[in-house]
């Protein structure tokens, strides 16, 4: 069958998959759908995710899948859907700090937050004493890493049915997913799952989707260009520990506070180079300064091999160039169907 051996070799064969079955009576749209994916498990493995979107998309509809993509909005969720003695429970990946999303939307909402790290008998008594005091007043109370005490989780689940709070208080658990966490905790909270987003675009659009464009596009008019490099370098820096050993030598915590960090370290050297000018030429960014604080501080800080640290080392000398501000700059090389082999 040449026809079949032609679509065995094609890019994506998920899009024009033969009828390689017997329809007793027509299927419907999702049957078909179904017995497409089946077809590529069985022929193509290597498609079988991209023939995954086009079954959600058969079953839940076209705009699902965006719809996944687009970032929670926290603020309406925290202000409109969840009650005072309604705990939020931000759950996350080992090395993935959901704190961070919380800080920011108190600075957004102007509210005043109390940050508790749990795993000790001092961090037990001030959270009581915090939470206590915040039911009356109506701030938030953020505890962290809650999953290091679980038996005294037992005791805040007890104390959360007694308490009478004010209807501006809000309490944040953040926690990694751990077998141990109370039932009973769980069923009383609104639960949010946290986690790094997989593949290099879903982790680009999760960072533009964070960052506001009115920061972006402040002059001068390079900022956005040196922000688009520094979140496709944040996602090579997160891809890469889905492949360990191979992508790194360990698992390190790179999480969105580091890129928080490096974005603020991107705007202080960049204020203070234009000095309020609407243009800085390429050669005139602090290329060193801003490679030596990501390699050796912000993103280089977590690193303790040898090898890692050359390689990311390189990772910021080709990317964070004048070079990168010129058409034809590649970010990624030796790749097919690209313009001289580049992208």
């Amino acid at each position: 069958m040449p026809e079949f051996s032609a679509w065995l070799q094609q890019s994506a064969p998920e899009q024009a998959v033969p009828q390689l079955w017997s329809e007793e009576k027509p299927l419907s749209p999702i049957g078909t759908a179904m017995f497409r994916l089946l077809a590529i498990q069985a022929f193509r493995p290597d498609r079988v995710i991209a023939a995954a979107h086009l079954f959600v998309a058969a079953v839940l509809g076209p705009e699902f899948m965006y719809q996944a993509e687009k970032e929670l909005d926290l603020s309406n969720c925290i202000e409109k859907e969840i009650a005072a003695n309604t705990p939020a429970l931000l759950c996350s990946v080992p090395g993935f700090d959901a704190s961070g999303r919380v800080d920011d939307l108190a600075a957004e909402l102007n509210k005043q937050i109390s940050s508790i790290a749990i795993g000790s008998a001092e961090g037990f008594n001030q959270a009581d004493r915090a939470i206590n005091m915040a039911c009356k007043t109506g701030r938030w109370v953020m505890l962290k890493n809650v999953h290091l005490a679980p038996q005294w989780l037992v005791q805040l689940e007890k104390k959360l049915h007694s308490l009478q709070p004010h209807s501006n208080f809000r309490l944040f658990l953040t926690m990694e997913i751990n077998p141990k966490l109370p039932v009973n905790l769980l069923r009383a909270g609104r639960i949010f799952v946290f986690e790094p987003p997989p593949g290099i675009r879903a982790n680009l659009l999760r960072t533009f989707s964070t960052v506001p464009a009115s920061r972006m596009m402040r002059p001068p008019s390079e900022r956005a260009r040196l922000y688009f490099l520094l979140a496709w370098f944040h996602a090579i820096v997160q891809e890469r520990l889905r492949y360990c050993p191979l992508g790194w030598a360990k698992h390190y915590e790179f999480s969105e506070s580091d890129l928080r960090v490096a974005c603020d370290t991107l705007d202080t050297w960049i204020d203070t180079t234009a000095m309020g000018r609407t243009n800085l030429p390429p050669e005139k960014v602090p290329w060193d300064a801003l490679v030596t604080l990501l390699s050796q501080s912000i993103y280089g800080g977590k690193i303790d091999n040898d090898f890692d640290q050359r390689l990311l080392h390189s990772f910021l000398k080709k990317l964070f160039t004048p070079k990168s501000f010129e058409g034809d700059f590649a970010l990624v090389a030796n790749i097919d169907n690209g313009p001289g082999g580049n992208r």
